[in-house]
């Protein structure tokens, strides 16, 4: 199925149910997408593969919201916390690499001429990561609570970001 697929030009590899077709898939160069509740959530709801596990083999490259929105920032944190990958990394999964992967050539990385889309993150509590503010083609589109802002602005930490 993968292959028919692929033969009339889609390129993306959507929830592939077993570890077989992942690796078929990336053998090809598609990209494999997975559903960021089943990061959350442990697995999957109907038994099949499990997305922390494949991206833990390098077998997914993009996370989709899929029926639940909250589940890329939580997930992106899940995978960091659980050791599975960096955070820079497993953020590469909801940001640069959907945007890849749909062509979507002016988002998904910080770099002049882009959209400039930023979301402020509260991490302070493990595994429950709070959006704080959203940040879209360089406007503030969205903003919790301002005063969680200052209190991280005093404590700055260093990021690295691997290339």
């Amino acid at each position: 199925m993968r292959r028919s697929f692929r033969d009339i030009g889609v390129m993306l590899a959507e929830f592939p149910v077993n570890e077989e077709t992942a690796r078929e898939a990336a053998t090809a160069g598609d990209a494999i997408v997975y559903g960021a509740p089943n990061v959350v959530r442990g697995g999957s709801h109907t038994g099949w593969t499990k997305a922390s596990d494949m991206i833990a083999k390098g077998l997914c490259s993009v996370l989709a919201s899929d029926y639940y929105y909250p589940a890329p920032l939580l997930a992106a944190f899940r995978l960091a916390a659980e050791g599975v990958l960096p955070l820079t990394d497993t953020w590469k999964l909801i940001s640069s690499a959907p945007a890849e992967a749909t062509g979507l050539t002016d988002r998904g990385t910080l770099a002049t001429g882009l959209r400039a889309d930023i979301l402020l993150v509260d991490d302070s509590a493990p595994l429950r990561p709070r959006l704080v503010a959203v940040i879209s083609a360089g406007r503030l589109v969205h903003l919790t609570d301002a005063t969680r802002l200052i209190g991280t602005a005093a404590t700055p930490r260093e990021t690295v970001v691997a290339a």
